[in-house]
């Protein structure tokens, strides 16, 4: 293994920008979620010059750490058994919401506390399986995506693999990543009141950006996405009752919007730490969100599955352990709702549209 000194020389030799291609010398202990407080522009993203950083650290780490390509597994069980598991504790709360007539309240609330872990557990297993990290054919990953979205009721696997693709291949380009705010989401979500009500419609913002930004024509298994949810929904509200499918739906609004587990959304990509493009969280909530928080290193290698992204780090820690990481999601939420240094215009713009909504705000001025 060699020095932090002469990793940084190799990573600075390609391009000098990101911290993530300028790696820090030593530890920086302080949190990312504590060091928010430097000057930026509250109107407009942090515009840099590099290019998208992890494709760029990808060659450098491969270079230095061939072996990690022996990670690039793909097997079915170990997403498959956890979907198969959800499904199963989903449909026995569905049947126990039916037998013993829980009130309504019993059923937003236990949404909120318990089946949000669940669909949102839900979500990550389709974003895995959506890198095409379970099965060797696209084909038979898109079904296994569908099977993994009926109990979320809400029809996304398969659009979601669509545009994903997009914010890793374009990260940080403001017209093409569909993980980018629009300059309608900068220009309105200033106040703390406002950037409440952003964190509590993240899933419409997630789920319809894309469809703003660069739309793509609906494709096939889009089609059968949408159909198989629509039947799972009834069959669910025929056997179940009514309750059971809001039961469902709520769990996966609540698990995409003001729940813990899905402040990752708003952790990997907004600038907390000045000149960072991504960030890792590597608490305890990693076991129960299949290991979303290593997300630094999920960029450097998307073709790496869940199970196997902290081995990532433990081949190449030169590359990791010195960046700030964020120590906690409770923070991340709270920061991104009452501190005004960070909203929808915390992120760094790279690309050749990084200069994009400036124009575009300039021209409606």
């Amino acid at each position: 293994m060699g020095s932090i000194d002469d990793q940084s020389k190799l990573i600075d030799s390609i391009r000098e920008k990101s911290i993530l291609l300028s790696l820090p010398k030593e530890k920086i202990e302080t949190p990312a979620t504590d060091r928010i407080n430097f000057e930026r522009d509250l109107n407009y993203f942090h515009v840099m010059d590099h290019n998208e950083p992890h494709a760029i650290r990808r060659r450098a780490i491969l270079e230095k750490y061939p072996d990690i390509q022996k990670l690039f597994k793909r097997e079915p069980y170990s997403s498959m058994f956890f979907v198969v598991l959800i499904h199963i504790i989903q449909i026995f709360m569905c049947y126990v919401i039916k037998n013993y007539e829980w009130s309504w309240g019993g059923v937003v609330l236990f949404a909120l506390t318990i089946g949000a872990i669940f669909n949102h557990g839900l979500f990550v297993l389709y974003h895995d399986i959506t890198h095409f990290n379970c099965f060797a054919s696209t084909r038979n990953n898109q079904l296994a995506a569908i099977f993994t979205n009926l109990p979320q009721i809400i029809p996304s696997a398969v659009a979601f693999g669509r545009y994903h693709r997009d914010h890793h291949f374009y990260m940080g380009d403001p017209l093409l990543d569909p993980d980018i705010p629009t300059v309608i989401e900068i220009n309105f979500f200033k106040t703390t009141l406002r950037r409440l009500c952003f964190i509590c419609l993240l899933p419409f913002f997630y789920a319809l950006r894309p469809y703003f930004k660069k739309p793509k024509s609906i494709s096939p298994m889009e089609v059968l996405n949408i159909i198989s949810c629509a039947i799972y929904g009834y069959l669910i509200y025929h056997f179940f009752t009514i309750k059971a499918l809001i039961y469902l739906t709520a769990s996966t609004y609540f698990g995409l919007s003001v729940h813990p587990v899905s402040a990752h959304v708003i952790a990997e990509h907004y600038e907390f730490n000045k000149s960072q493009d991504t960030y890792s969280y590597y608490g305890w909530l990693n076991w129960i969100n299949f290991n979303m928080g290593y997300h630094v290193e999920h960029h450097d290698f998307p073709s790496v599955p869940w199970y196997n992204l902290p081995r990532v780090r433990e081949i190449a820690p030169d590359f990791y352990n010195n960046l700030p990481t964020i120590d906690s999601y409770v923070k991340v939420i709270l920061k991104y709702i009452f501190d005004g240094n960070i909203g929808p215009w915390a992120r760094i713009a790279v690309g050749e549209n990084k200069n994009f909504f400036r124009t575009v705000n300039k021209k409606t001025k």
